[in-house]
């Protein structure tokens, strides 16, 4: 994909999203929706590289279907049903009048959502600490970004295993602070499914060896939870821009499809080859995010700060992948 066809699909979604937009609620809707749209490729841009990386080893197959099914959870799934899941467990309410609900009293919606924060904030936040507290200690790793950092951590992984203490350490110390069964629940649940994914992934990879079959099933399942986990941040936040379900969902699902766009073009361009500390810079955003989100268990944090933070990694990773390049020319 060239990056002419990606400012074109770019344009094309946007025009979509805003005719739907401006039926539907007309200027404000076109407004609300386009902040929306923004809000989610800020704070999931590091997702897009991180999903390139993934993408950059599976077969052609199991990109389309990424790209495809992926695309259908992202929308479907990550910006509609879930929230609508999650009101439902802590209301008591059922999904069908979760969604009668979020359409005809909004405010009601946002109330309940607001209600189940805390355990979409501990859950998505110790998904996405272990997202990167798995890459940032591994013993393997042989390219340094921030090196007194990653090379420390990538000596102490050598020592034994210290991802899963350092993880359930964390856990324990904010279910302390919070005394809330619910919160400590949720982020141990958070860790838990990282691992019974990453067992997955490896148990794939290991029959794939010995049967010969491809063994992208893991890698989508993984690049799904992972996509989850970045949106949840955005979904909660949505409502401090807009009441309306809709609205919120078509604006976010924009965002999920520029980076999906932009994942493609990463992979189809080779720019990941060309720029070797991207990878880092969007690990240590995704670390960022997962942090944050542990944080605003206790305080509150801008969607601005909490998207700079993001932006500010993967800018520096790509200079230095520019000044490095240039050392090896």
């Amino acid at each position: 994909m060239s990056f002419k066809k990606l400012l074109k699909e770019f344009l094309i979604i946007f025009l979509v999203s805003w005719a739907i937009e401006f039926l539907y609620m007309g200027i404000k809707g076109v407004f609300e929706g386009t902040t929306l749209s923004l809000l989610e490729i800020s704070l999931s841009f590091d997702n897009a590289v991180m999903n390139a990386v993934i993408l950059s080893g599976m077969s052609q197959v199991w990109r389309k279907r990424f790209l495809t099914w992926g695309m259908v959870f992202a929308v479907f799934g990550m910006r509609f049903l879930f929230p609508v899941l999650i009101v439902s467990i802590t209301s008591g309410l059922n999904m069908v009048k979760v969604v009668e609900i979020a359409l005809s009293k909004p405010l009601i919606y946002a109330h309940y959502l607001e209600k189940a924060e805390p355990l979409i904030l501990s859950f998505g936040g110790a998904f996405l600490l272990m997202v990167f507290i798995n890459w940032l200690f591994d013993a393997s790793k042989e390219l340094y970004w921030i090196k007194f950092l990653e090379e420390r951590a990538s000596k102490m992984a050598k020592l034994g295993e210290i991802k899963l203490i350092l993880a359930l350490s964390i856990s324990l110390f904010i279910g302390f602070l919070k005394k809330d069964f619910a919160i400590l629940f949720a982020l141990i649940l958070g860790i838990l499914l990282f691992e019974i994914v990453q067992f997955i992934k490896e148990a794939i990879e290991y029959v794939k060896e010995q049967k010969h079959f491809d063994a992208g099933i893991g890698a989508f399942i993984y690049l799904e939870l992972l996509d989850a986990s970045c949106s949840l941040d955005g979904t909660v936040g949505a409502f401090a821009i807009s009441q309306n379900l809709i609205i919120i969902t078509v604006g976010l699902s924009v965002g999920a499809f520029i980076l999906r766009s932009l994942t493609l073009y990463f992979v189809e361009s080779g720019k990941l080859k060309q720029f070797s500390y991207l990878e880092h810079g969007a690990h240590w955003g995704i670390g960022g995010l997962g942090i944050m989100m542990l944080l605003e268990l206790f305080y509150q944090i801008p969607e601005v700060v909490i998207s700079t933070v993001a932006l500010i990694f993967i800018v520096s990773s790509l200079i230095s992948s520019i000044k490095r390049t240039e050392k090896l020319i």
